[in-house]
């Protein structure tokens, strides 16, 4: 009896998920692949989708509102302070973050409207919720890290282009359909890039869906990149010969004789 009651609430339970999830979300990227070449000035992306409602979904009392975020690959990253030594400027505390290189965010409307400070920080929606992994000198980690030096981090973040917030971006095309988008900057590190999309009504999030595209180099700088990193006594012998002809050839255009 207690074996069938517990396979009772397990199929409850069961079904209840699958009602929760009668929303489905299909958002996708406008390219697959963004190229970094010589000239590279940043670029653009837009991302695109609608929503999906199978016919057992309840009705909304209000309207959908959608996050998208991308998301670019995991960097340990050291945030230092300074303080005044004997009248010199010195790297004292310090702080090592675990975080994305790269994250924006756009919405349908201001991200504090959409839900509680809780359920973002649940969702990951906005920088205020983003979750840093902090570790203190000694490797202490910590979730809830220090402010100052998360407030800093933050900043620096937001003044290189690398963390933005688009509030009221997500333009609404048609009754399930939106689009937005979202400029990458010329410093973009590369690597894989998530594309995280979340769905709320009410308040609540009701869906989310996760999908991909990639920032790579290209042209010389590509074949640059692999020579360094695959075969770095190559690369290092021919930096050593173009140094010395640049010295070289320098040197005879401007001989005095």
């Amino acid at each position: 009896m207690r074996h069938r009651s517990a396979l009772l609430a397990l199929a409850l339970g069961t079904l209840a998920a699958t009602a929760a999830r009668a929303e489905t979300l299909v958002f996708e990227p406008s390219q697959k692949r963004v190229e970094i070449t010589s000239n590279f000035s940043g670029t653009t992306v837009t991302i695109y989708g609608t929503v999906e409602r199978d016919a057992a979904t309840v009705g909304r009392s209000g309207d959908y509102e959608v996050a998208i975020m991308l998301v670019g690959p995991e960097r340990s990253v050291v945030t230092r302070r300074k303080d005044r030594v004997a009248g010199i400027w010195v790297n004292r505390d310090s702080r090592t973050y675990q975080a994305p290189s790269f994250y924006a965010v756009a919405t349908t409307r201001p991200i504090a409207e959409m839900s509680s400070p809780a359920v973002l920080k649940a969702s990951q929606v906005g920088l205020d919720a983003l979750i840093l992994p902090e570790s203190v000198p000694g490797g202490v980690e910590v979730l809830a890290g220090t402010a100052s030096f998360r407030e800093a981090y933050l900043r620096l973040r937001r003044r290189e282009g690398l963390y933005a917030e688009y509030p009221g971006a997500v333009r609404r095309l048609a009754l399930n359909l939106w689009s937005v988008t979202l400029p990458i900057p010329a410093e973009v590190p590369v690597g894989d890039y998530r594309v995280r999309t979340v769905l709320f009504a009410d308040g609540s999030p009701l869906a989310e869906q996760v999908s991909h595209f990639e920032v790579v180099k290209s042209g010389f700088e590509q074949t640059v990149a692999d020579l360094a990193g695959h075969q770095s006594m190559l690369y290092g012998l021919i930096s050593v010969v173009v140094s010395l002809l640049t010295g070289w050839l320098g040197g005879a255009l401007f001989r005095r004789d």
